[in-house]
Parts: structure tokens; sequence; C-alpha cells
């Protein structure tokens, strides 16, 4: 399942893009391990989760009722982020990159019980997850240019 395991900033993973619906989602990667809906701040969020390629597919409700895919989140070995960056990379490294991509400085916070660090970019819809240096999870969020025009 490589073709599925690069994901792309502010575009999707593979063939799987943002704002696609769980329909076309499904089509492209087939059924999901688990299929959950939630009420978060009465707006409905779904979730597909497939542990095969360890990524979870969020889906927002749209205005008509449907879903839109709006972020992902991966902790599969296999990951790369632009073809560029690959699971285990150290935080120096990672931070190099978004500073090629001319990315503000995140916001961090830090899980001192777990060793966890997490990295969030708000201007590029990434948050990346570190567990001892290592970069082990990334989460890309849908966004576009309306309000910067």
């Amino acid at each position: 399942m490589n073709k599925i395991s690069n994901l792309i900033i502010g575009q999707g993973i593979g063939p799987v893009k943002f704002l696609m619906s769980e329909d076309e989602v499904t089509s492209l990667i087939g059924k999901p391990d688990s299929r959950d809906i939630e009420d978060e701040d009465g707006e409905k969020v779904l979730t597909l989760s497939y542990d095969s390629i360890e990524t979870d597919f969020v889906f927002e409700e749209t205005e008509e009722g449907s879903f839109a895919l709006s972020s992902l989140l991966c902790t599969s070995e296999d990951m790369t982020l632009d073809n560029k960056i690959r699971y285990g990379v150290s935080e120096e490294d990672f931070l190099k990159y978004t500073k090629s991509l001319k990315a503000a400085d995140p916001d961090v916070e830090t899980d001192e019980t777990s060793d966890e660090k997490f990295l969030y970019f708000e201007d590029l819809g990434l948050l990346a997850v570190f567990s001892s240096g290592k970069l082990s999870g990334l989460q890309i969020e849908y966004w576009d240019d309306e309000d910067d025009e």
C-alpha cells in the first residue's frame, strides 16, 4: 500500500484528496476497519480508521448533510510527507523542512508522561508528533486560500 502512504500538505494522501466524500474514499482504498460518528460541539464528525495503513480519515458534515474529508492522521512507519520527510526523522530535520516551506514557528506542546512533543503549524494545517525526538505521527488538514483573497 505504498501509494497511500505519502501525505501532501493541504491536499491529502496518495490518490485521496481533501473534500472527497466517504464513498469516494472507500472506492479508492476499500472498507475501513472501523467507522465512527461523533458529535463535536453540535457538528457531526465521521472517522474512518484503516489499521493496515495506520491512518484515520476524518470527515466533517457539510451544509447539505453529507460528509467531506477534512483531515488525516497517519502513524504508519511507511509514511512520508511531500515525498521528502519520512517517519522517524529528527525534530531538527523536520523543522529545517518546514522552514524551507517558509512556515511560521509552530505552537509546541509537550506531554511529559508519554515523552511526546506536538508541533502544530497553523499556516500549513499540519500537526507533527514526535516520540523520543523522532517523528511518529502526522495530521494534515484541509485548508483553502479564500481568506487570503
